[in-house]
């Protein structure tokens, strides 16, 4: 079996990103000179944290093979890997607009989501569920349905 592999855009996070850093730089621009040589480290720790947002989560890859789940943003620093024996089952859900974006704790467990409001609940046995935001819900709930071990562990 091919392992699945889906990699969703958070279009509107990037695009938030753009938007602050056109507004950071308008900002350093009517700084004065005397502003910006008191706190150099103010206008580059601005740009950087916009940056290092952007490249953090804005983008939310998931890939289920024969033996896991692995979910990761960007460029690989957060992640979470989900052992397909510790699932019990998954199910389409959709994510409160409240709950964002983003890696954070809900009532209805952890949620990995760069953007939209489609996601797939991963109940497992010996933790806190799941939540992984897709644009691809149909898909990433069967990939892991697909690769379910039959026992008696499934709800």
């Amino acid at each position: 079996m091919t392992p699945y592999r889906h990699r969703q855009v958070g279009w509107k996070l990037a695009a938030g990103v753009i938007v602050g850093l056109m507004l950071a730089a308008g900002l350093v621009s009517v700084l004065s000179t005397a502003t910006r040589e008191a706190a150099p480290g103010l206008v580059y720790g601005l740009f950087g944290v916009l940056i290092v947002a952007l490249l953090l989560f804005a983008t939310l890859t998931v890939t289920v093979d024969g033996s896991e789940i692995r979910v990761v943003f960007g460029i690989g620093l957060v992640r979470k890997t989900i052992e397909l024996a510790d699932v019990i089952k998954c199910e389409p859900v959709g994510v409160r607009t409240l709950w964002g974006w983003g890696l954070h704790w809900t009532p209805g467990g952890w949620l990995y989501n760069v953007g939209g409001r489609d996601a797939v609940r991963i109940v497992l046995a010996g933790e806190r569920a799941v939540i992984v935001g897709t644009d691809d819900v149909r898909g990433l709930a069967a990939a892991i349905e697909a690769r379910l071990p039959a026992n008696d562990k499934r709800a």
